[in-house]
């Protein structure tokens, strides 16, 4: 439930956080995306007090780490890449990160998309996973079939007979209308980001359709649209909420993301960071986490014990499981060509 959050959860969030005053570590995350009692048993077991304040977007995450000194954040692949470029983030010593082997320690789709990306975007240098997942379509099983949606692929949101809401990113937007029209998730070409302007402004023009953040979680228990463009660890959730509720990823591609923990440059206090961070990736401890949050594990071993036949997520394995196809990619962050989708994407949105 990282790029969704409830007014609740933000609530309890802020009562936690005001009490976390004097604190050794201030933690740059997510919204809803760790166990709050994990803190309670870091504080335990070290004596030290973490403060988490919480972000509701990459971009907000960016804004709030020239302004303010934090120890650790928490961004997207991609927004590591631009703190990278922009000389905001100090390079991660793996000699002190005791519960993860960058080489052994990931589940095989997680290790081959790293990997595949080590060349060019070497962001484990800078980046140590915490969850990672992919995105999809959540739909309701008694109003849309697989066969229809293995048919149409990300296509199936140009539906017009569909109740359809469409998670308010340009980024994520804009990756499948290029991975639907045959093209690179990271294209920087004019014509094919025009292209998949130009698919989306016909999609938005649809009565059918809605663009929601927050609200989907809420919307999407009771099943008032018939799918949704979701990240897997919300559609766990949501999938355990409402029976009705099943996950595909269209075979054309999709967006493939891993988020971590990144040390600020000017972050001092390292000691406790790489404590936290060890606290954090022990195996009992990153179980408790992803049952709460229910996004994927970078654990192999807690990972495969997930989607394995009587686990508790079992029963979401479409949306747990990641299987990666050839045509999946991680997102890259270039400056010019998230410009241009970014003002696409308020075009875009004004014509719904």
């Amino acid at each position: 439930m990282k790029k969704v959050f409830s007014l609740m959860v933000l609530l309890l969030a802020l009562i936690t956080l005001s009490a976390c005053k004097g604190a050794d570590i201030k933690i740059l995350m997510p919204g809803d995306y760790i166990n709050l009692k994990l803190l309670k048993d870091f504080k335990k077991e070290t004596g030290k007090k973490v403060k988490i304040v919480t972000f509701e977007s990459n971009e907000a995450a960016l804004i709030k780490l020239k302004m303010e000194k934090f120890d650790l954040v928490v961004p997207s692949d991609y927004m590591v890449e631009q703190m990278i470029f922009e000389d905001l983030l100090q390079p991660i010593d793996w000699e002190l990160i005791t519960e993860l082997d960058k080489e052994t320690s990931f589940p095989d789709e997680l290790q081959s998309l790293l990997s595949d990306y080590q060349e060019e975007f070497p962001i484990l240098d800078y980046h140590v996973p915490y969850f990672w997942g992919n995105l999809g379509i959540l739909y309701d099983k008694t109003k849309v079939s697989l066969e229809l949606l293995e048919s149409e692929e990300w296509n199936i949101f140009a539906n017009e007979e569909l109740r359809i809401v469409i998670y308010d990113s340009s980024r994520d937007g804009f990756f499948i209308a290029l991975k639907q029209l045959g093209y690179s998730g990271n294209t920087n070409d004019d014509k094919e980001l025009e292209d998949a302007e130009s698919y989306l402004k016909a999609i938005a023009k649809h009565k059918n359709v809605v663009f929601l953040t927050d609200e989907i979680l809420d919307d999407m228990k009771t099943s008032k649209y018939d799918l949704s463009l979701t990240y897997s660890g919300d559609a766990v959730y949501l999938m355990s909420k409402n029976s009705k509720l099943d996950f595909y990823v269209p075979k054309v591609g999709t967006n493939v993301f891993v988020d971590g923990f990144s040390i600020p440059k000017d972050a001092t206090n390292l000691d406790v960071v790489y404590q936290f961070i060890n606290f954090i990736s022990r195996q009992e401890n990153a179980l408790k986490n992803t049952l709460d949050v229910m996004y994927q594990s970078p654990r192999k071993d807690v990972y495969e014990s997930l989607i394995s036949p009587g686990s508790e997520l079992y029963d979401y394995l479409s949306a747990y499981q990641v299987i990666r196809n050839e045509n999946d990619e991680l997102f890259r962050y270039d400056k010019d060509a998230k410009e241009f989708i970014d003002d696409a994407w308020a075009k875009i949105r004004s014509s719904n």
